[in-house]
Parts: C-alpha cells; structure tokens; sequence
C-alpha cells in the first residue's frame, strides 16, 4: 500500500508525496489581484512540503465572481498577479493548481453587478433571489470563457487546472436534477447534465495540450432530498473522466444545508462511503477532503484503497507547515478543531485561525 510520503503522478506531473491543499477561499484579493497579504498566506504553503496545492477559485466571468477578494481569471490582464502567485509558491519549492470557480445561482448582485444565472429559473432558498436560466447559447459561451480561462492558467504557470464542480456552485447546480430541470441538450438526463462539465473538459484539453492536468472537484453525492445519488454521481464521474479529466477530488454535490461540506467538529474523515464506491470505477487518481486530522486516518484512507491522496483546507489555515512537521515526526496531525471561526475570518477578509 503507498505511503503518505510516497509520490504520486496526476497526467505528467509529478507530486512528492500525497498531501493536497484543497482550494480554500480566502477572499483577500485586491480588486481581483494577489495582495501582499495572499501572497505571504502562498509563500508559506509553497514552503510548507504539500505535493500538491490548489488555488483558492478563480472567476472565469463577471457574473460568476462569488467573493468581493476573490481573484480574476476572466481577463487577460489579470495574468502578472497570477504569475506572481505562482512564482511565489515555485520559489518555495511547492507545485500549485489553479481552480476555476464559477459562482452561478450562490452569487450575489452586490459582488456580480447582475441578477444570480444557474441552469434553471428557479428561486434561490437561501436568498430568495429569482435565478435567470442561461440560454442554451449562453452555456457555449460559458465553455469558452471556461477554457480562455484554462489557457491563461497555463500561460501564468500553474502546474494544472481545476475545475470547481462540488458544492452548489455553478457546475455542481448543472449536475444536479434538484436544479438542474432543462430538457435541451444541457439537462433532461443524468448524461446530459454532464455536458457543460464534458465540454469544458475536453475544450481545455484541446486547448492546453495532452499533458496539461485537469483534475475536477467533483460532488459525488448530492446532500438534497431531491438531488443525485452516489450511483449517479459514479456515472457522472466516469464521463468526465472519458473527457479528459486526469484526477476526481471527492467532496459533495448540491448541498440543501448550505456549506454542509465545511462540517463543524468534524475531527475525522467524511465521504469515505462515496469515494470508496468511486475508486472502484476509475483508472485515474482519487483525491479525499473532508475530516482529514490525525495521521492515522489519513494512512488508512491509502492502506483502505479509498483514496490515492488526502487532500485538506482547515488544517493548512491553521498550520501551513504540517506536512512538514509530520514528515519531521513532531506532528502525528492537525489540532484543528473544525471550530470554523477561520471561515468568519475569511468573510471579513483575513483568513486565519483564531486558535494560534
């Protein structure tokens, strides 16, 4: 069985050991530029010895931006700030991904400028907003701008692309029959309500190269009485696969106790069900979030065949050094609490921990 220190290759790269930073927003962008103080937050990640990190999400559009600090990949000019992240985390030793995060129906007309978009017209619960459905036209569009996106991610230097498809957001809203109610080409079957992530996929593949890693956050399982099931989210998984994604990270899908995948006093690994199921199904790499705390658990994900890599978020806001630690042997894991005062922080634009 593979170690917790042993590398692990998504397409052509290569990653030191199986440790990820998942992709954390942490909403302190100058006007959708890096800030001296993300900058200082990536230094120390890219020092801290994680085989992988992924950037916070990225808007591709406008209309997708989801937090006021949330850094721009939707024009050209955005990339000397995106090269300079990079740099930072390079000179550190550390390898980073950059995410592509379309908010969709969860963004808000004070951040975007414009009425919330998702897959279909329906009113948001939690804010009470009527949500304009795309046009079919529009959702091609949403590819390019998708894959624009992906090429300027490549042009900064990322070492791969991610593609935010958990959590409610845009993506995950497509793939979900609870919003997702089209019946074009876009919605109508499990299939088809693939097709925008697919396409996507394939364009950036097209686009960036055999080579390029694309890994997708996938929610395989939506936590909604009228959402997806595991199985349907395995056969979701499997199509995007075939459509050139070269590594699934396992989170959940749409969510109706919003943000339910950031769970409070959650000390041990979630979604080992799920990804489990999936790991069965696919050729590429499966990446685990959620829970991740004690080394122990983290090793038995590997031992278990659940997972090829662990991936986590609170654990690096509070300790972007323990990687490091644990290979040392001074740390057999994280003391985070899952208290979530890191994400009131993050809202008021300084993520951190408040217990350190």
């Amino acid at each position: 069985m593979p170690n917790l220190f042993d590398i692990l290759t998504i397409n052509k790269l290569t990653l030191r050991n199986r440790f990820v930073r998942s992709a954390t927003m942490d909403n302190m962008a100058d006007k959708g530029r890096l800030s001296e103080a993300e900058e200082k937050l990536y230094r120390d990640l890219g020092k801290g010895e994680i085989g992988l990190i992924f950037s916070h999400g990225l808007y591709p559009t406008q209309e997708g931006k989801c937090s006021p600090g949330q850094l721009s990949v939707h024009r050209d000019d955005c990339l000397p700030s995106l090269k300079k992240l990079v740099d930072t985390v390079h000179e550190g030793g550390g390898k980073i991904a950059a995410q592509i995060l379309h908010g969709g129906w969860m963004t808000s007309p004070d951040t975007t400028g414009v009425p919330p978009v998702g897959p279909s017209a329906v009113v948001h619960p939690r804010s009470g907003l009527q949500i304009r459905e795309l046009s079919s036209d529009e959702v091609y569009a949403l590819v390019d701008d998708y894959v624009m996106a992906a090429i300027r991610i490549k042009k900064a230097g990322f070492d791969g692309v991610q593609l935010h498809s958990a959590h409610s957001w845009l993506l995950s809203a497509f793939l979900s029959p609870a919003t997702n109610r089209r019946t074009d080409e876009w919605g109508g079957t499990n299939e088809k309500r693939t097709n925008l992530l697919r396409r996507i996929c394939e364009g950036i593949r097209q686009a960036t190269g055999d080579d390029y890693p694309i890994i997708v956050k996938l929610g395989i399982k939506d936590y909604h009485r009228e959402g997806k099931s595991t199985a349907e989210g395995i056969e979701q998984a499997k199509l995007i696969v075939e459509s050139g994604a070269d590594a699934i990270e396992v989170s959940e899908g749409l969510e109706e106790d919003f943000f339910h995948h950031i769970r409070t006093d959650a000390v041990s690994p979630y979604y080992l069900d799920e990804c489990r199921q999936l790991k069965r199904h696919l050729p590429v790499p499966v990446i685990l979030v959620g829970g991740m705390r004690k080394v122990s658990d983290m090793q038995a994900v590997l031992d278990e065949g659940v997972a090829d890599a662990v991936s986590m978020c609170r654990p690096f806001i509070m300790d972007p050094y323990l990687v490091k630690k644990i290979r040392e042997g001074s740390s057999q894991g994280s003391e985070c609490t899952s208290c979530n005062q890191c994400i009131a922080q993050m809202r008021q634009g300084q993520l951190k921990c408040v217990l350190v």
